[in-house]
């Protein structure tokens, strides 16, 4: 009975996943050759849990010198909380992206298709109530003074390094859209800030910083719409990477990976369906909680294989029609290494060495350890330093 069951499960999940690719023609493909494969070291500015009042530890010139000499080549700098506020052009005062009346004003058709009326009282209740609780300090003119402080000395120590500028999270993912405007002007400021040479020499692309993608409880994905799945976040995504790919910059995602359908499936149809990113690096999550080590092996297989694969090594939405570049992201954090579980999480981040060891500089990688403490601490940056140096031999 339980093969029975096992085949049932596995065929509906090709069912599900192969997908019948859409029976519209239109699209978000931009094919492109192979683009070189990136290794970008995340790198966290700005405000932290979500206020004005907390602030990541700042990277140090030393720090900067420090991964140089390590043979760290190419980082992302990203943000860790969501943006709240933004200066519209023409406006002389800052404004809130979303405010709880945008949140009330959201019709029945943005929340999903089978939503009751108390359903859509009860996500516009959730979110009014979030919206009360942002800081309207975090503003977009505030990111854009972090990542460039950060940018122009790492310039200053390594001019040949690459960099990838984020576009920030964003707070309330049902009206997505609202940020398209902010995320454009923002994306306008960074490169007038940025200045020319740099911007052509050194600036790779922008990095989306959202992890996942809401299909529950209030969004739509539709697997037959290949242009935006009929998504809010997707077609904020969308809108943002048009603009970067129009420019000749690329475009970079690192999501999550869970084995399920409302995870891992939008993740892959996104990725194997369309040029949206140019990069999409997997996180396994392995080495930070139990019960993934599944991921280890399926996303060594997805970037093998260059497409999103499921649990049952089925490729998302069937034949893999992007351009876009798969890969593995290496994780890893201090407080964890330094912990009284230690040991077990040595082991388990030797499963990702073990997998993606030999991956560097063939296959697209990132490299997340955490914010300042933890990247530059004794043990992290030696297992980064090692890791580096065995694939640069």
């Amino acid at each position: 009975m339980k093969m029975l069951i096992r085949l049932a499960s596995m065929l509906m999940a090709a069912i599900l996943t192969a997908g019948a690719l859409a029976s519209c023609g239109k699209n978000s493909l931009r094919p492109h050759d192979p683009l070189p494969p990136i290794q970008a070291l995340f790198l966290h500015v700005g405000y932290m849990y979500g206020t004005t009042n907390a602030k990541y530890v700042s990277y140090s010139d030393e720090d900067i010198q420090k991964l140089t000499d390590i043979g760290v080549t190419e980082v992302c700098i990203a943000y860790g909380t969501p943006v709240v506020s933004y200066t519209p052009e023409g406006a002389a005062e800052s404004q809130m992206i979303v405010t709880a009346e945008d949140v009330n004003n959201m019709s029945p058709e943005l929340v999903g298709p089978d939503k009751t009326e108390n359903d859509i009282t009860e996500i516009k209740s959730v979110y009014s109530e979030r919206v009360k609780q942002l800081d309207d300090g975090l503003t977009l003119e505030a990111y854009a003074d972090f990542a460039l402080e950060l940018m122009e000395r790492l310039i200053a120590i390594n001019p040949e390094i690459k960099i990838w500028y984020s576009f920030p999270d964003i707070a309330i993912h049902p009206l997505s859209q609202m940020y398209i405007d902010p995320f454009l002007q923002y994306y306008e400021m960074m490169k007038s800030r940025t200045g020319e040479e740099i911007w052509n020499n050194n600036i790779q692309g922008f990095y989306w910083l959202c992890e996942g993608i809401t299909t529950e409880p209030y969004d739509n994905f539709d697997t037959e719409n290949l242009v935006d799945f009929d998504n809010e976040m997707v077609k904020a995504m969308k809108a943002c990477a048009d603009v970067v790919h129009d420019d000749g910059k690329f475009t970079f995602w690192c999501p999550y990976y869970r084995p399920n359908m409302s995870i891992s499936m939008p993740i892959g149809f996104i990725a194997n369906q369309t040029d949206i990113f140019d990069y999409v690096i997997l996180q396994p999550n392995h080495v930070f909680a139990t019960g993934l080590e599944d991921n280890i092996e399926i996303i060594k297989q997805s970037t093998l294989k260059n497409a999103v694969l499921n649990q049952n090594m089925i490729a998302y939405g069937g034949e893999k029609k992007s351009s876009t570049m798969i890969g593995p992201e290496m994780e890893m954090e201090a407080s964890d290494f330094n912990g009284s579980n230690s040991e077990d999480i040595l082991s388990r981040y030797q499963d990702y060495v073990d997998a993606y060891g030999d991956m560097l500089g063939e296959y697209p990688m990132a490299f997340y350890c955490g914010a300042r403490p933890s990247l530059m601490d004794e043990k992290i940056i030696g297992l980064l330093a090692d890791f580096l140096s065995k694939n640069a031999e």
